[in-house]
């Protein structure tokens, strides 16, 4: 198997570098191809390692004299690793001329500094494959920043058309409200776990299928590409000899949290009047919703009995209270 002795000229210092590699720009890879002038540089190639390991020793001893101090190798940015097969290119003619005299003890072939240099181009090159999978790679890129920028896109539409649907809904919430307030009918709001709800009431007892809350749930739908909602739609009433007494549950992003999200922000954008007259309203303790409207809606003792009467009379004496404010 052939293999190489190879002088390397630094591009930056007076010195060049004598070595035996099978591969020498794998060899000189391992300190940097930048660093070397492959130009000024050449290969001897020999018929095999054995050969190229006894010139290289031969070169060494030969021209021990120029070599160059290891510790100066590595203080002016070079290798550890072969610091000390560096020489001086002041011996460089004579190393030179030393082969060619010598070319019948050490038969080679020369390999020129420009073979070198056209090898090192030839290996910077990329590959086919490697120009398909940078083409690939670059193609997905693109793909990304498309889907994302459409993504964007639909997300502005979505968020249009949510603000458009919005207003045809809110004239309808906002005559509501009013119409709750001149009936003297709102109580005040009420922040459970399960959501907030605008609590409503009348002392007189509604008869059978009429309603407190005046709006179908599907006049407050709104739809948007691909989504839809409603605000205000969900609502519960009971009605005792005592009165009636309805929560309306509302849209969260009425809380302005720190987690509402972009549709939130728009419905909060639209309502924002509504919601902040929301803020202003008395706080009905969550309990008293919780006694009047429990879990399935039925009554399971004489004790929940108790607790729902008391809490029907805290509902219609906070009732009173808003009335009078």
């Amino acid at each position: 198997m052939t293999s190489h002795v190879y002088i390397l000229r630094d591009l930056k210092h007076p010195r060049f570098k004598i070595g035996k590699a099978n591969k020498i720009l794998a060899r000189a890879r391992s300190f940097r191809w930048e660093s070397i002038d492959f130009h000024q540089s050449l290969g001897l190639r020999l018929a095999s390692e054995t050969d190229a390991y006894t010139l290289e020793k031969i070169l060494h001893r030969t021209f021990r004299l120029a070599s160059v101090d290891p510790l100066e190798v590595v203080a002016s940015g070079g290798s550890a690793d072969g610091a000390s097969e560096w020489f001086s290119t002041s011996c460089l003619p004579r190393l030179l001329q030393y082969l060619e005299d010598n070319q019948d003890l050490h038969p080679h072939v020369m390999v020129s500094g420009g073979e070198l240099a056209a090898l090192l181009e030839r290996q910077l090159q990329p590959s086919q494959a490697d120009v398909a999978r940078e083409q690939l790679k670059k193609e997905k890129e693109a793909r990304c920043i498309e889907r994302k920028a459409e993504l964007i896109a639909f997300r502005r539409t979505q968020l249009e058309g949510l603000r458009a649907s919005l207003k045809v809904v809110h004239p309808k919430i906002a005559q509501e409200l009013e119409r709750q307030k001149q009936n003297g009918n709102i109580v005040g709001i009420c922040d459970t776990s399960m959501g907030s709800y605008l609590v409503l009431a009348d002392i007189v007892p509604l008869p059978s299928g009429a309603l407190l809350w005046g709006l179908k749930p599907l006049s407050t739908h709104y739809d948007y590409p691909r989504g839809g909602g409603s605000i205000m739609s969900s609502f519960s009433q009971m009605t005792w000899p005592e009165g009636t007494i309805s929560k309306v549950e509302l849209p969260r992003a009425h809380l302005r949290d720190d987690s509402v999200s972009e549709s939130d922000e728009i419905i909060y954008e639209v309502f924002r009047e509504e919601f902040e007259w929301f803020n202003q309203l008395q706080r009905i303790p969550e309990e008293w919703i919780s006694a009047i409207f429990p879990h399935g809606l039925f009554l399971t003792s004489s004790s929940d009995d108790h607790q729902s009467k008391r809490a029907i009379e805290n509902v219609m004496g906070a009732l009173s209270k808003a009335r009078c404010r």
